[in-house]
């Protein structure tokens, strides 16, 4: 069937016709903000380009249409037919690898190619996936739905009209894009490593050097790095390659937790087991993601494109539904079949399996979804051309694809699949055994006043009791942890247990670890004992302040607005500035070596962020980011060994708007609306701090940036909070104590009813 000669559908054409009124009044009403992901009903995304870029996509070379971006408009109608959304000067392109010839296309949507920073719903690119090869169109949308019911890192979907100019293109799955706002959202934190992993990505030693990773197969590489593309820095993935593969057997549990987050891994194969999902890491070495979080220090493991699953077999000879979930893996699977070697983590993925297999994957909790998407998504696959032919299914296979099998690739129905799958994991799993899972270990050292540490603990047998043990130098002491939402954990209830260990005088380091009981069970992490420096020492460098976007604040000694950040001696004693380093990532520390100088107590020096070195050794050889990152201060020891003295992360800021303290040396943090570079913050005008009605005193905020359970006000209000893009996020009712648990790093405006307003940053990168 030629698009060409497809009729135009009522509902197009009303489209089109809306389209060009609204071009004609320059899109005034259409909000810019919608519900991209609405499961509620079927949105519609409505694009439009010129002919000759249409013939170019569709009909033209799939490989040049696959690499290259055509400019278009696209407009997003929510579930119930209203303009939600608009972005103008959008690329389009083909997505896919096998799809690409396929008669129905799938297409990616890059909203900000052409015009920077453009977003919907800080969302930039959106993928619109046929699934061609799945009858039932749901397979995806349900496993991913699944693995976030699990707490896992999963991308949101729904469902979506596509038209193309004139055309009805038919039904798709709209999914989330991973990218670095992705890794935002999901992890509470940016600026780590994201890899795409593709055939061949076996995690097999190919050497020591990090470069030795960028290798090319089928003209891409299949780990490809998807964030930080201008450093091309692979040492993490390096690293964690090198421990996977080479540590020794005895050695190996705890080598790899000080690398990789073991418990969410297991916790992926036991639901790709579930599903099905064969072509995935562990059979086909394919379809997955590692992510370095900052926060934890930890590789991350996703998983990724979920349409091969169900009963979905391109494989023959092998019934994936019968295949023991301790042989789900190919050979040269070292992630695989060295982490299932251990027996305490063969028990948790057992028990993983047994619960989620419980909780979410039976017919009790399959069969409502499934029902409720066919009565939605009905009439919308009856008008899709499109559908029949890459495989000539027909909308009878579409309607029953939850109770047969459509033949030839797709083995099983959807409720099939789950009886079949469930009755072989009955017979297969290990016996059931108690077990106690602790993980994700992070704190927010090095600090000043409070050591905030905190793990997520799973305990099948019992509530767990866990404690940190905290040692000074004067020997280890017992600080229970807790649940509670108020200990430096995150929500009451959610597994992740916390506790704020007060400094105490004379403490300068910490050694601790976190033990947790259940039942017989016993488990401490790590194996030894987490280093993190504390307390402010005489003649100790901090950070004073910074600023990430330099619109004409200060020029450097050539004329030019760079970034900068100010150092200040809080101490009573000189400091020779020669054996520190300035680094905007932990992982090297050795990015910028401070002037060979003395900075004398109350004073400042300023170093400018320029990433130009040549102009001076007061040019630091790297930029920093108006998004939000982190800046670290490390001492290099006669050893050798590096030593991390300070550390700064904070999130998005605005041009000439710098984050410094207030007042010099003190541990509180705020926007300063006038910086003070080089100079005293003493007197500085902080940001955000207005009045509407004359109050009877200003409202005041703090910690300013926050990044605890709670946000202090001068005074009791009642009011909203916005976050940067002017969307109410959060209702405050007379209080002066705002808990902030359920708000992401970034900027927010509190506006109260009497019409103050103070706006606060929620701190990211350390996530405290």
């Amino acid at each position: 069937m030629n698009l060409k000669t497809l009729p135009l559908r009522g509902f197009a054409a009303a489209v089109l016709g809306w389209a060009c009124w609204t071009a004609a009044l320059g899109q005034t009403d259409i909000p810019f903000y919608g519900p991209l992901y609405d499961s509620s009903g079927v949105a519609t995304v409505q694009v439009w380009m010129s002919p000759d870029s249409v013939e170019a996509l569709l009909y033209g070379d799939v490989g040049y249409a696959a690499n290259n971006l055509f400019p278009a408009d696209m407009y997003y109608f929510d579930p119930a037919g209203a303009p939600s959304d608009t972005a103008l000067n959008i690329g389009v392109r083909l997505r896919g690898n096998t799809s690409l010839n396929s008669p129905k296309k799938s297409f990616k949507l890059d909203l900000n190619e052409f015009v920077q920073g453009q977003k919907l719903y800080d969302v930039e690119k959106l993928n619109l996936n046929a699934n061609q090869n799945d009858p039932s169109l749901l397979r995806a949308a349900l496993s991913w739905q699944m693995i976030r019911e699990a707490g896992l890192p999963g991308t949101r979907t729904s469902f979506v009209r596509f038209h193309l100019n004139e055309d009805y293109m038919g039904l798709y799955v709209n999914t989330e894009h991973m990218d670095e706002e992705w890794v935002e959202e999901y992890y509470d934190s940016d600026g780590g490593n994201l890899y795409k992993c593709l055939w061949p990505a076996d995690l097999m030693y190919l050497g020591e050097d990090p470069d030795d990773y960028k290798l090319v197969v089928n003209g891409r590489r299949p780990y490809d790095l998807q964030t930080n593309q201008g450093g091309d820095d692979y040492s993490d993935l390096a690293l964690f390659i090198d421990v996977l593969n080479n540590t020794p057997n005895s050695e190996f549990p705890c080598e790899i937790e000080e690398v990789f987050n073991v418990a969410d891994f297991l916790k992926t194969q036991a639901l790709e087991v579930l599903f099905g999902h064969w072509d995935n890491y562990s059979v086909n070495k394919n379809n997955y993601f590692l992510y370095h979080n900052p926060q934890t220090d930890l590789m991350e493991f996703i998983t990724y494109d979920l349409d091969n699953t169900w009963g979905i077999n391109w494989i023959g000879g092998v019934n994936w539904a019968e295949v023991s979930p301790y042989d789900f893996v190919g050979e040269d699977r070292p992630l695989f079949t060295r982490i299932m070697a251990v027996d305490e983590y063969r028990s948790w993925f057992t028990h993983y399996l047994r619960r989620y297999a419980q909780e979410l994957f039976n017919l009790n909790a399959v069969t409502p979804a499934v029902e409720t998407w066919q009565a939605t998504l009905a009439p919308h696959v009856q008008a899709d051309d499109f559908y029949p032919l890459p495989f000539g299914f027909s909308y009878s296979d579409w309607s029953s694809a939850d109770v047969s099998a459509a033949g030839g690739h797709v083995e099983f129905g959807l409720y099939d699949w789950v009886t079949a799958r469930s009755a072989s994991l009955d017979a297969a799993l290990d016996p059931d055994v108690p077990v106690l899972v602790v993980h994700e270990l992070e704190d927010n050292g090095p600090v000043l006043d409070t050591l905030r540490i905190r793990a997520i603990v799973e305990a099948s047998d019992g509530e767990p009791s866990v404690v940190a043990w905290v040692d000074p130098g004067s020997g280890p002491m017992a600080y229970p942890m807790a649940d509670d939402g108020m200990s430096g954990d995150r929500a009451a209830g959610d597994g992740t247990y916390g506790v704020k260990v007060p400094v105490a005088s004379g403490w300068t380091e910490v050694h601790y670890t976190v033990e947790a009981t259940a039942g017989s069970l016993s488990r401490e992490i790590p194996c030894e004992a987490r280093q993190v420096p504390v307390g402010l020492v005489p003649g100790d460098v901090l950070f004073n302040e910074l600023l990430a976007s330099n619109g004409g604040v200060i020029f450097d000694e050539f004329g030019e607005f760079d970034d900068w950040v100010e150092l200040y001696n809080a101490g009573t004693t000189p400091v020779w500035l020669g054996n520190l380093w300035l680094t905007d990532d932990l992982d090297t520390p050795d990015k910028y070596n401070l002037p060979d100088m003395v900075l004398e107590p109350g004073d400042w020096h300023l170093i400018w962020t320029d990433n130009d070195e040549e102009q001076g050794e007061n040019h630091a050889g790297f930029t920093l980011s108006a998004g939000g990152e982190e800046v670290a201060l490390f001492r290099l020891e006669n050893d050798g060994d590096w030593t991390l003295q300070r550390y700064v992360a904070f999130g998005p800021s605005d041009t000439n708007v710098s984050l410094g303290r207030l007042t010099d040396g003190a541990p509180n943090w705020v926007w300063f609306a006038t910086p003070t570079p080089d100079y005293s913050n003493n007197g500085a005008i902080v940001l955000g701090v207005t009045s509407g009605p004359v109050a009877e005193e200003d409202l005041r905020a703090w910690p300013n940036p926050n990044a605890g359970q709670w946000l202090q006000l001068s005074r009791a209000v009642q009011g909203v909070v916005y976050d940067a893009a002017g969307r109410p996020v959060q209702e405050v009712a007379w209080t002066s104590a705002v808990e902030l648990s359920g708000l992401s790093a970034g900027t927010y405006v509190l506006r109260t009813a009497s019409g103050d307003v103070v706006r606060f940053l929620r701190v990211g990168g350390s996530g405290w």
